[in-house]
């Protein structure tokens, strides 16, 4: 018999400061390998990878045939570092690349071939079916390239080539599971959290997306009751708190209700997860509300908007629920008691200053809980990305590290090599100016910490049953400066000289070119910084500063800022201030219950009954006390060793709104003056 093929699959990831828990299961090229064995049976060996390290001692070893790198943006720098390293080491295996993150331009493809120029070829699209018929091409054609498979993409000196492109099909019927072949079990007991994929493509073309494009705008099935397979054939091996169903809209199908019972079932069976993410499809309203009953807690239910302007998203080329539907959404989650999450991306084409700061006020008038920004990322493979788009829109660019994604890794030969992430992100269009997007940063911390960590969550809602929107407050406050120092025995000037700092360290971490951020983290101080996880994710940094150093002012500047609007009694917001304080004191404040006394119906504040809100002379107590959460955090804050709150924080799966004090009974101060519409 021939010696099998053997082949290497490597999906990496920057395993330096990262504990498996918080790895993926690696099920892209799970699938790979499971097609590829089913087609070859033993006429291929194949090996699947996550750690680096592991990966180099193995290949050095063992020698494969051929090699094959998940590429995205965020391994891409440890593909390249790990992939030259394997290039010099294994001068005759074929090297292939694949991922969604593949531009259209012909300029930009020869641009990646000049970044990985360890590659012999890159799979486009779709890679179980080219990856396995490459693998035969490698064995019997000597070399022909006119034989290569379609979906193959290739230099040859200053040329581009690609073969022939394969039609996808809406029904996947021909490619077997990892999971029920047993290939992702090591992951599995290692940790890792699974990942289930029950279709594949989106249905939507927008612009700042490769996942539409990869898949030509289809929606394709995986086999149904493989599905239901995986899902229990995963609950009873994994330990994992936390799973993602990683469709793209996940209940654009009547099957998906089925889907989602199955992982309730598993989590009712035996308590794992604790936590399922998901990405609810647009414009099936009832069947998402059902699939957030049958998930209940396990699932904070997104439904993205990115942006809210009309000219915007006609740019973008999204088409966005009605809004009538959309805050009818948000009251029906509200009604069985779950929480709801939006996305919003800024700048994306056309967006200004004014039409994304309505869009966040929209928001908070819609109920949305937690509302996320994010910076324009452009992606390789997005139309975004595109020539066109960058010119058309006045697109101007700046690189930033993506944190927590670096890593220094030994080699065979004890040598290391060193590896970090980063992005390119827009800082400014024909529309949008980088000083708005640096006022955007600090008004999207306040929108993070005030109203996402719940911090003055309970307060800010009550100013919104009197006409108040948080975004107003939010913006006033960072209007705080020395004038207002005066009314608030200077308070005001210290939270303006936070906020002095915060945009001083925003301002610092981004580089004009990507020679420039490469040349800064290859001095051998400023990587080493790296690798502490000394440049710090400034959300969570300026989150821990402010409950450390700066709670007092903050609380003295909002409650006045509030009263001074008119808009509120002083008695209802004197009470809603002092349960908000108490319930988010000082981080260094000793604090080991706190007792507020409020009006006896204060509870029964809502949207109903704000009108003519009269607080009853009758008083009840309710008794906050710190509860062993906010007490592990507090000791491990306070005991860093050295380390900065941004890796104090990532290694122990903190979450900071577990920081507010908590009570006897059940009270949900996120729930607490919710609006009702």
């Amino acid at each position: 018999m021939a010696t099998p093929t053997k082949v290497f699959l490597a999906d990496l990831a920057h395993t330096y400061s990262v504990d498996n828990e918080s790895l993926p299961v690696p099920l892209n090229i799970g699938f790979i390998k499971a097609y590829a064995v089913a087609e070859h049976g033993d006429a291929v060996d194949i090996s699947l990878f996550k750690n680096p390290e592991l990966f180099l001692r193995r290949a050095c070893e063992e020698k494969p045939d051929v090699i094959g790198f998940s590429n995205y943006g965020w391994n891409e720098n440890l593909n390249i570092a790990v992939g030259s390293y394997a290039r010099e080491a294994l001068p005759d295996a074929l090297i292939i690349a694949g991922g969604p993150n593949i531009d259209p331009d012909p300029d930009q493809r020869m641009q990646m071939f000049g970044r990985h120029d360890y590659v012999d070829f890159v799979v486009v699209d779709g890679g179980e079916e080219p990856f396995s018929e490459i693998i035969e091409w490698w064995r019997d054609a000597n070399g022909d390239r006119t034989l290569l498979p379609q979906n193959i993409l290739w230099r040859d000196g200053d040329g581009m080539h690609r073969t022939g492109e394969r039609t996808l099909k809406k029904v996947i019927d021909n490619i077997q599971s990892p999971y029920l072949s047993g290939y992702l079990d090591e992951f599995l007991l290692a940790g890792m959290v699974p990942m289930l994929e029950t279709n594949r493509g989106c249905p939507f073309k927008c612009t700042f997306c490769a996942w539409g494009s990869a898949s030509k705008d289809l929606v394709r099935r995986l086999d149904f009751d493989t599905a239901l397979a995986e899902i229990e054939y995963v609950g009873h091996r994994s330990q994992a708190n936390n799973w993602i169903v990683c469709d793209a809209n996940f209940g654009i199908l009547k099957r998906d209700i089925e889907i989602a019972k199955a992982i309730r079932k598993v989590k009712d069976s035996v308590d794992k997860p604790q936590k399922c993410h998901i990405w609810l499809a647009k414009n099936v309203t009832e069947r998402n509300l059902e699939i957030g009953e049958i998930l209940g807690d396990m699932v904070v239910p997104v439904m993205a908007v990115q942006s809210l302007d009309p000219e915007v998203l006609s740019n973008i080329k999204r088409d966005n629920i009605a809004t009538d539907t959309y805050v009818e959404y948000q009251r029906k989650f509200h009604d069985i008691g779950s929480k709801t999450y939006s996305d919003v991306i800024v700048p994306l084409p056309g967006e200004t200053l004014n039409s994304h700061i309505q869009a966040l006020r929209d928001l908070c008038d819609y109920g949305v809980d937690i509302i996320q920004n994010h910076n324009m990322r452009l992606l390789a493979g997005a139309e975004t990305n595109s020539p066109d788009t960058r010119k058309t829109f006045g697109f101007r660019t700046r690189y930033r590290l993506i944190h927590g994604d670096a890593g220094v890794y030994r080699c065979p030969d004890q040598t290391t090599i060193r590896a970090f992430e980063y992005e390119e992100s827009l800082r400014e269009t024909t529309t949008m100016t980088e000083s708005e997007l640096f006022y955007l940063r600090k008004l999207h911390f306040l929108v993070d910490f005030a109203w996402n960590l719940d911090v003055y969550k309970p307060l800010l809602r009550v100013g919104h049953l009197y006409g108040v929107n948080p975004i107003d407050i939010l913006q006033q406050l960072l209007e705080v400066g020395e004038a207002a120092s005066s009314d608030t025995d200077g308070a005001g000037e210290k939270v303006a000289a936070f906020f002095t700092e915060f945009d001083a360290k925003s301002r610092e971490e981004w580089f004009d070119t990507r020679e420039d951020i490469e040349a800064y983290f290859s001095d051998e101080r400023n990587f080493e910084c790296l690798i502490n996880q000394e440049f710090e994710k400034l959300n969570i940094m300026f989150s821990v500063t402010l409950l450390k150093d700066y709670k007092p002012e903050f609380d003295t500047v909002i409650h006045g800022l509030m009263r001074s609007l008119g808009n509120i009694s002083d008695d209802i917001l004197d009470h809603a201030a002092a349960l908000a304080f108490a319930a988010f004191p000082a981080l260094d404040a000793d604090v080991s219950e706190h007792i507020v006394t409020l009006p006896d119906n204060f509870m029964e504040l809502n949207s109903e009954t704000a009108v003519g809100f009269v607080p009853s002379v009758d008083k009840r107590s309710l008794r906050l006390f710190e509860g062993e959460r906010r007490k592990q955090i507090r000791e491990i804050l306070n005991d860093r060793s050295g380390q900065t709150f941004s890796k104090t924080l990532n290694t122990q799966g903190i979450v900071l709104r577990d920081l507010r004090l908590t009570t006897e009974k059940e009270f949900e101060f996120d729930n607490q003056f919710r609006r009702a519409f």
